[in-house]
């Protein structure tokens, strides 16, 4: 899976999120400049990843969310630790119901 597609399927898992729990509305903010114009722009319907941005658009709307702000990864030092943890309990996904130490 390419990087690209990986921040994708975490934009739209953390939207689907938001809905599920009824937390709306929410500011949405990442590091990944490309993914934001992406979501963002217009969509190119031959494109590989049409069908996830397709979505996060539809949740989006959803949630009431118009733009997604971009941070810098200093700035979202949080974030970039949690992505970097070794898990080794072998899921590929992980929600915290309390953050880590």
């Amino acid at each position: 899976m390419h990087s690209l597609e990986v921040e994708l399927w975490a934009v739209r898992d953390g939207l689907q999120l938001a809905i599920n729990n009824q937390f709306a509305p929410i500011c949405v903010e990442m590091d990944a400049l490309v993914v934001i114009q992406f979501i963002m722009g217009p969509i190119q319907p031959q494109h590989s990843l049409s069908n996830i941005i397709y979505d996060c658009k539809y949740l989006m709307r959803q949630l009431g969310v118009k733009r997604i702000d971009h941070v810098y990864r200093e700035g979202n030092k949080c974030a970039d630790l949690l992505a970097n943890m070794d898990f080794n309990d072998g899921l590929e996904f992980h929600i915290f119901d309390v953050a880590p130490d």
